[in-house]
């Protein structure tokens, strides 16, 4: 089949990919000039099964109104930004419940380890390079609460497949000696061994190349106004350069899905949260970490890239608007100065990225009710973490085989 996919960021060529290699003829369009340069740009570089669980949580409520209007928050809701998610609101204060995040989080879960799986296959057959660190994120804790909440959660984590390893501060130390400057503040540290890391843009780089090499065709400044559904069809793509037709298109447009996806009569559940990161020159310093360090309470996370550091850990609620602010940028260096009081002042380089929040956490993969049109969007945080594993389910699905894990927790209407 003739496969039209919307979207060329992490998600959208990853599909490409899986789908190439299936035999399909594809088409990737994007309004960009080239591949990842919106959300998959400048994100945090993880790919982590070990935080995979929702943000819908029974304690986020509470947290978003204490940080309500504070700028340096580490989660920011903008009150201009209320009257566009009420019922994403209402929908995201539902899945707080205990029960539903246990579920959205197991779900999401399996999707994310069958995900690193295939990325480290993804790796080593199309010899992918993106500045791909050791396997492995430590997390770090500086109180004795947080420390055995952290305890409690590796031990439900554990239950479902991801290993979590318990250190003592020194242990930390020990592991990463770069943290040895604030080894007196930490009341211990979670060490998960299977987590990946890396430039993702990188990565899109790479992927897109592979896809390419199979076929696929990247079709760059297409500004893609809607659908042209003639029945219970999608009859082409509408871009600002004409119609594009297929036998069947895939939505991986992100956070701009769901003004896409109303033009075919679709209505989906998803928010843009807006994240920030730095990155910041490292060359030639010898005493930097080798793996990606979070901190709970800081709720930030250093990885390193090569010559650079990239520091990322905030998320706002203001639309659309994709703009840098600056009290958020200064709050980034502050949490790097804080986690490693050592970093080399380099030049630093600000950026700020939409990611596609459904009320669950979990994503969309599957058929909607128009019969040629698919999802792949709605991956929030953990795009790049379920890129591979959502985009061969998604191509097992369009093709009609077995699946590896169960697709229904993340129908259009799961």
């Amino acid at each position: 089949m003739h496969v039209v996919v919307l979207g060329a960021g992490v998600v959208g060529a990853t599909t490409a990919y899986y789908l190439a290699e299936a035999g399909h003829e594809v088409t990737v369009l994007d309004r960009q000039p080239d591949v990842g340069l919106e959300t998959s740009f400048a994100n945090g570089g993880l790919v982590t099964p070990a935080t995979s669980d929702s943000w819908a949580a029974p304690g986020t409520p509470g947290k978003i109104l204490k940080w309500l209007g504070c700028d340096d928050a580490p989660m920011l809701l903008r009150l201009r930004a209320l009257p566009g998610m009420l019922r994403w609101g209402v929908e995201f204060l539902a899945n707080c419940r205990s029960h539903r995040w246990q579920a959205n989080t197991k779900a999401t879960l399996s999707l994310a380890l069958m995900s690193v799986a295939e990325l480290r296959r993804l790796t080593e057959a199309e010899k992918l390079r993106y500045d791909r660190n050791p396997s492995g994120l430590l997390k770090l804790f500086r109180d004795q609460a947080s420390m055995a909440s952290a305890t409690r959660a590796a031990a439900i984590f554990r239950d479902e497949g991801v290993r979590a390893e318990i250190l003592a501060a020194s242990e930390a130390i020990a592991l990463e000696p770069a943290l040895a400057p604030i080894a007196d503040r930490l009341s211990g540290a979670v060490f998960y061994p299977d987590d990946e890391s890396g430039d993702a843009f990188k990565f899109t780089q790479g992927i897109a190349g592979a896809a390419r090499a199979r076929g696929a065709h990247f079709a760059f400044c297409h500004a893609i106004l809607g659908f042209d559904r003639q029945g219970d069809r999608i009859a082409a793509v509408v871009t600002e350069r004409g119609p594009v037709r297929g036998d069947v298109y895939v939505l991986a447009l992100g956070s701009h899905s769901p003004r896409v996806g109303r033009s075919a009569g679709l209505s989906l559940p998803i928010y843009p949260a807006k994240g920030y990161s730095i990155t910041v020159d490292a060359g030639g310093w010898n005493k930097g970490p080798r793996i990606p360090v979070a901190d709970d309470g800081l709720k930030a996370a250093v990885t390193p890239l090569g010559d650079t550091l990239r520091v990322a850990g905030t998320v706002e609620f203001a639309g659309y608007d994709n703009s840098l602010n600056e009290a958020r940028g200064r709050m980034l260096i502050q949490n790097l100065a804080a986690i490693l009081p050592e970093y080399p002042r380099g030049k630093i380089r600000h950026w700020a990225g939409l990611r596609p929040l459904t009320p669950s956490g979990r994503p969309l993969i599957g058929q909607t009710p128009v019969r040629n049109l698919f999802l792949n969007t709605g991956h929030g945080p953990l795009g790049w973490t379920l890129a591979a594993g959502s985009a061969r389910l998604l191509a097992l699905i369009i093709g009609g085989s077995a699946l590896p894990i169960a697709a229904e927790p993340f129908a259009l209407s799961g």
